[in-house]
């Protein structure tokens, strides 16, 4: 009898068979009693070699390991990082969207509309197009999701008002560095000039959010919840958009037929300051900045030689010319090296050492006016005699007379980007040229030429001065602020800068002269026969052209006695000032004057205002 060991694999024991051998047939007898009945016509095979118990060992350390490592993945995934995985899948499910709150409205001292909402599409945080918009809904963009319908800033009057209200743009990351914006996230809109920068933490709103779940494919499945947005608040102006309009188009045709580029003009109401119309020309359009069809538009303003953008009125500076006489003749009265009986005989020209200096009536016609007082002077803008004022008073007080009246100094409007302009000395002429000053840089002070520079505002502020009997009042545009709901939050007020600074009897006199300027005789010789008395002065201001250009200055107030408004036109290069301002300041008055002004047509920009006794002036 012998045994066999049979191997049934890894999973059981081997076992031993014990075989017998049939001696009549000699075949093997199998006696394992569970043989034929588990493992029938089975044919074991006989090896001698044992299984070694390694291997036993290696597979089970190897399903160990491996159970081991996964259980420690198990527990990283759920315990350690669990809640940052939660918040993860949280985040793809459940998606907070922004819904941007509208800006608040502007508007014009009667309530008209001058900056408003309009519906637009906004896609990852920039505007696009409606045309953009249905393509993506049409392709069945998976991004489609992603639109926001959004406010787009709007402003009805386009460039009219471009000066005054700013534009807005995309927030920068620089400025999201910025303290000053660090409630601002990147695709934001903020204000960039005007009235817009001012203002831009009252009409900013405060956006709101909506939480939805979304699928897989970030497809909206339904609104878990929804803050709304609050709107800005709203902003009411000084401005009147009617006159607006009319001194924009008044502007650049006057601008236009005197070929020049570039010109300003800004009135306001003399007794509080309030602007009532501020236009810079060339203008630009502040609804290009919110339509991304127009980039190449906005382009062209930044790199356009007469720099559309810049606010002429308060960032231009340019020598005054003759409107420098009121501070001039202040200067004098205050000192009291002039008064009312101060007489000058006018010679044509007069010497300072080798230096002459001739009136601009003699350089031109080759007259002379006599003897002048201040009025005469005044209503003539005779040189010689403010000349001499300038040799008598000097410098130091003739620049201190100059910055009471906000020379050398910001206005104070609100409104960015004001310039100083400058009211100079000996001290910033060393300064600036290695050299001191010198008696016939006085000379050209006083008639406003020389180093002197303004700015149309600070001219206007001087006008306003003696309009308002010797008053210096704050120019602003802003007057009210309102909530979402139409509840005033706000009023502005603006006392007054300076009072009394002057003597009243002083101012009086600046008054007559200034009366006299456009009558017959004067040198607003357009206002010779206009119909209501008003009161101001002419300027002619060199600046240096190699052709002799000149710089077209004209300021004035009406109606007399009690002005209701006050009104600077500048015109660059554009002549003389009763010849080319002048005609600009009269047709806004013929049409702020008239009572039936919806059906006043504006004068022909070629029609010039004749009348008996006209006068040429500077």
């Amino acid at each position: 009898m012998k045994y066999k060991r049979k191997r049934l694999g890894l999973a059981f024991s081997d076992n031993l068979l014990k075989v017998n051998s049939d001696s009549g047939t000699g075949k093997k007898i199998r006696t394992s009693e569970w043989a034929d009945n588990l493992l029938p016509n089975f044919q074991p095979s006989e090896f001698s070699a044992p299984a070694s118990a390694w291997r036993l060992v290696v597979i089970s350390c190897l399903f160990l390991f491996v159970f081991f490592a996964l259980f420690l993945k198990l527990f990283s995934l759920q315990i350690v990082t669990g809640a940052h995985n939660r918040q993860l899948a949280d985040y793809n499910r459940i998606q907070m969207r922004v819904i941007h709150a509208p800006r608040g409205v502007i508007y014009d001292r009667n309530g008209k509309v001058l900056a408003e909402n309009n519906p637009g599409f906004r896609f990852k945080d920039h505007f696009i197009s409606r045309d953009e918009a249905l393509a993506l809904e049409a392709k069945d963009d998976p991004n489609f999701e992603e639109l926001e319908v959004d406010a787009i800033r709007f402003y009805p009057l386009g460039s009219v008002t471009a000066h005054v209200l700013g534009y807005v743009g995309q927030i920068s990351e620089t400025e999201l560095k910025n303290d000053q914006y660090r409630d601002y996230r990147l695709g934001d809109r903020i204000g960039r000039a005007g009235i817009e920068q001012v203002y831009e933490s009252t009409l900013r709103g405060k956006d709101g959010a909506e939480i939805v779940e979304v699928d897989a494919s970030g497809k909206k499945l339904q609104t878990l919840r929804r803050i709304d947005p609050i709107p800005g608040h709203s902003i009411y102006l000084s401005l009147d958009g009617d006159l607006q309009k009319i001194t924009f188009t008044a502007l650049k045709n006057g601008v236009e037929k005197a070929k020049s580029c570039c010109g300003a003009l800004v009135a306001e109401n003399p007794r509080n300051g309030e602007i009532l119309a501020l236009v810079s020309w060339p203008s630009f359009d502040s609804n290009a900045f919110t339509d991304p069809k127009r980039n190449e538009e906005v382009s062209s303003y930044f790199q356009d030689p007469s720099s559309p953008l810049l606010n002429r009125v308060i960032s231009g500076t340019y020598p005054p010319g003759s409107t420098f006489k009121i501070t001039t003749s202040l200067a004098g009265l205050a000192s009291g090296k002039i008064n009312s009986q101060t007489k000058i005989e006018d010679t044509g020209v007069i010497s300072l050492g080798p230096y002459q200096f001739a009136n601009w009536y003699f350089t031109q016609y080759g007259r002379k006016e006599g003897v002048v007082d201040l009025v005469k002077a005044l209503q003539r803008s005779n040189d010689i005699f403010f000349y001499k004022v300038g040799e008598w008073v000097g410098v130091e007080a003739l620049g201190e007379t100059a910055k009471k009246l906000g020379f050398g100094e910001k206005s104070g409007i609100d409104l960015p980007g004001e310039a100083k302009g400058l009211v100079p000395d000996d001290a910033w002429k060393r300064e600036n040229y290695g050299e001191g000053w010198y008696p016939g840089d006085t000379l050209h002070m006083a008639i406003g030429q020389g180093f002197l520079l303004t700015t149309p505002m600070q001219i206007l502020g001087e006008t306003a001065f003696a309009a308002a009997d010797g008053v210096v009042n704050i120019p602003h545009l802003a007057t009210k602020i309102t909530d979402p709901w139409g509840n005033q939050t706000k009023e502005f007020h603006f006392g007054p800068l300076e009072k009394n600074v002057f003597k009243k009897e002083d101012v009086q006199l600046i008054q007559q002269g200034l009366t006299e300027v456009p009558k017959t005789g004067g040198t607003a010789w357009p206002f010779f026969t206009f119909s209501i008395p008003t009161a101001g002065k002419t300027g002619t201001a060199e600046f240096g052209d190699p052709k002799n250009a000149t710089h077209a200055w004209y300021t004035s107030y009406a109606p007399l006695p009690y002005p209701q408004i006050a009104m600077t036109v500048l015109v660059e290069a554009g002549g003389e000032g009763s010849s080319v301002a002048a005609p600009i300041t009269k047709e806004v008055y013929i049409w702020y004057f008239n009572p039936d002004k919806n059906n006043l047509k504006s004068l022909d920009p070629n029609q010039q205002a004749t009348g008996s006794g006209k006068s040429l002036g500077e």
